[in-house]
């Protein structure tokens, strides 16, 4: 055998290592890239169905929900178009204009207009002095007088003497008066030098404010005077007192 076919045969010996290390590799890397294909093929559509599966089916009950919620907003109207008028039961009454029947034996009190004002006669004696005021009923109905007028002292120019008369005794009962009729109310001081108080000036005239009246009437003193720091007045009675 010559040198030359030696080298062939060597040559040709050789090759197939060389062709089966040329092929695995390229085997490898077919394999390589059709593995990243398939794993990223399979990675989109897994991702596909867990997204799919992971959004819930639309319910027709849901999407009606959905309609008829948007119309309720759209036709819903204020508060006060879709408020209702209370019943007439509920909404307050309104007061009678009708007054009520006046009472019968309701007491008509005796007003300045219906009087007239008199002093009755002075009684004097065991120290005391009193003097009657006399309250006549003028007018054509019969009216009361109850409790104790407001007495005061006046000088010639009208000016106050001292204090106003101080309540004496028990309240009595009312008294009626018919048209005409007459009640007395009494004052009461004491006499001169019954104790060291002195006496005040001499009244020219007495200011009275009838029972439940606030208008006053005048009428003379005649000379009374007030003296031991004692002035006081009774409730009205029935009569003159005299």
């Amino acid at each position: 055998m010559t040198r030359r076919t030696a080298r062939r045969t060597t040559a040709a010996r050789s090759r197939p290592p060389v062709l089966c290390a040329l092929l695995v590799g390229a085997l490898a890397t077919v394999t390589a890239c059709g593995s990243d294909t398939g794993d990223g093929d399979s990675a989109r559509r897994a991702s596909s169905e867990t997204s799919t599966s992971a959004a819930p089916p639309s319910s027709p009950s849901a999407a009606s929900a959905a309609s008829s919620g948007s119309g309720s907003s759209r036709n819903e109207r204020p508060a006060s178009q879709t408020a209702q008028s209370p019943p007439p039961s509920a909404r307050p009454s309104r007061p009678s204009s009708s007054r009520p029947a006046a009472a019968s034996g309701v007491r008509r009190v005796c007003s300045k207009a219906q009087l007239t004002l008199s002093v009755g006669r002075m009684d004097i004696g065991a120290g005391n002095v009193y003097l009657p005021l006399v309250f006549t009923n003028r007018s054509a109905t019969t009216c009361t007088l109850t409790g104790y007028p407001g007495v005061s002292l006046l000088d010639s120019t009208g000016a106050v003497i001292g204090d106003p008369a101080t309540r004496r005794g028990p309240t009595r009962s009312p008294v009626s008066l018919p048209p005409g009729g007459s009640a007395s109310s009494s004052l009461h001081t004491l006499n001169e030098g019954m104790n060291d108080t002195p006496c005040r000036r001499t009244a020219a005239r007495i200011r009275v404010y009838p029972p439940d009246s606030f208008d006053a009437m005048n009428v003379s003193a005649r000379s009374f005077r007030v003296c031991g720091g004692v002035f006081e007045v009774e409730t009205t009675q029935s009569g003159t007192g005299g």
